[in-house]
């Protein structure tokens, strides 16, 4: 388990978003020292956790503001806000159910009107944030508008937080996940957590302080008798101290005809009521609320880092000093050969040593229509330590061919096998600028943690 002070915490991840915004430049000094701790670390081959590990030291040397501190404290405080007035809220909707009875001195709650106010409504809602949840990131990439009104209070309480940034931290296209948009939602379930929570104590208050009756009436044939025991007995999940029964709900029926007279036996509607306001209320909303603080720390634990500024970042700090020169074996990689480059492998040797730190073997042909080498190549890369190399000329990108050649590599040799995409020019040569930036490009949008792209670079010391 990684050391608490190594974790990603929510005010991190927005004060880095910010910070890479305003300043994305590394140090000598920091590049440095944050290499030689990846050298202690020893995270083999998990580059999504080298890149968390490094990306937040950076952030810790460049980190000025606390603007992800104060976010995280207005959240909490909206979160401890919306749990008291929805408390509230509660308290003042039950006393505000209680109705007088027609033809009577009484006083009571109409049942039918009681379980739709209490947990019909709320309900509709909950099952209208689930959808959105589900729905509104395929359509618009972001939050659904419960979060998203929700989002926009927090923003403007939070401080200076520009749009870009914002959208950032709640972008939930091709399934990137949010830690924001789940504190959000944290937020929410506990404003729904104290909706019910002032219904049970609600509740209760009137029914220790008050005279309080349960009746019901209806002239629609479809909300009669065997429909309140249908509704009752499914919220009562049939267990019998809290079901009232077809005989209960009869009583309990205020007749047009004439005047209510309350009967025994009808003081099950008390339990049945406190049960399923706890049960289908209460506990739902713990329930969510425990889910969503879980999933905004399996975010933070698992974040890929890989929007192009943050491929670009890392690119910065892990960039290899020329003046290092490797000493004694070191681990075998596969060189694939895309289109039948036939380089020489023993020219790339010094670059692929000092720069990428790892030894070409062999060299096998890819893509260029022979089953035979290809197969050849599919069993090697299996068995490389230290992954794979793709040898490509700059002016030679095709996005769906190498989509394809990515996809069954990932195949043969597994997600967790590094891929690194070497692009040369005319030979063993420098590949030309524009070039290298629509490789970069290309590989930043497929946003595959263990794949990277690298321009071939002379004057490395020879070997």
């Amino acid at each position: 388990m990684a050391d608490r002070t190594e974790r990603w915490r929510l005010e991190d991840l927005v004060d880095f978003e910010m910070t890479l915004e305003d300043a994305p430049e590394v140090s000598a000094q920091a590049g440095k020292e944050i290499r030689e701790g990846l050298r202690e670390k020893k995270f083999g081959r998990d580059e999504a956790a080298k890149r968390r590990w490094g990306l937040l030291q950076w952030l810790r040397k460049k980190r000025q503001r606390e603007a992800g501190r104060q976010f995280v404290g207005v959240a909490r405080f909206a979160g401890i806000l919306l749990l008291v007035l929805m408390f509230l809220g509660g308290v003042g909707l039950i006393r505000g159910l209680v109705t007088d009875i027609r033809g009577t001195n009484l006083r009571g709650f109409n049942i039918w009107v009681m379980l739709a106010a209490t947990l019909g409504v709320q309900w509709l809602f909950l099952i209208g944030s689930i959808l959105g949840y589900f729905i509104m990131p395929k359509i618009t990439g972001g939050l659904d508008w419960f979060r998203e009104l929700m989002g926009v209070v927090l923003k403007k309480l939070s401080g200076r937080m520009n749009s870009s940034v914002w959208r950032k931290l709640t972008d939930l296209r091709s399934g990137q996940k949010s830690a924001v948009a789940w504190r959000l939602g944290r937020i929410l379930q506990l404003g729904g957590v104290g909706l019910n929570l002032g219904l049970l104590i609600g509740l209760f208050g009137v029914l220790w302080f008050l005279e309080t009756h349960f009746f019901w009436e209806s002239s629609l044939a479809q909300f009669g008798p065997q429909s309140l025991n249908v509704a009752s007995n499914f919220l009562s999940l049939g267990i019998s101290w809290f079901s009232p029964g077809i005989d209960v709900i009869e009583k309990s029926r205020l007749l047009t005809d004439s005047a209510y007279t309350p009967q025994s036996g009808l003081g099950i509607w008390k339990g049945f009521f406190l049960f399923a306001i706890f049960f289908w209320g209460l506990l739902p909303r713990v329930v969510f609320f425990l889910l969503t603080v879980r999933r905004e720390q399996k975010v933070l634990s698992s974040l890929q880092l890989q929007d192009p500024a943050h491929r670009k970042l890392w690119r910065e700090i892990t960039r290899v000093e020329r003046t290092v020169v490797i000493e004694g074996p070191s681990d075998g990689v596969v060189l694939l050969d895309v289109g039948g480059l036939n380089l020489d492998v023993s020219e790339l040797r010094p670059f692929l040593l000092q720069t990428l730190r790892v030894n070409p073997e062999k060299s096998y042909s890819v893509g260029v229509l022979n089953e035979a080498k290809e197969k050849e190549a599919w069993e090697a890369m299996k068995k490389a330590p230290c992954g794979v190399v793709m040898l490509v000329e700059g002016w030679s990108l095709s996005p769906k061919q190498m989509k394809a050649l990515v996809s069954r590599i990932r195949e043969e040799a597994g997600e967790e096998t590094v891929l690194r995409v070497l692009v040369l020019g005319d030979g063993v040569e420098p590949p030309e600028e524009e070039d290298f930036a629509q490789w970069q490009k290309f590989i930043d949008a497929l946003r595959d943690p263990n794949l990277e792209c690298i321009a071939y670079e002379e004057g490395v010391l020879q070997s």
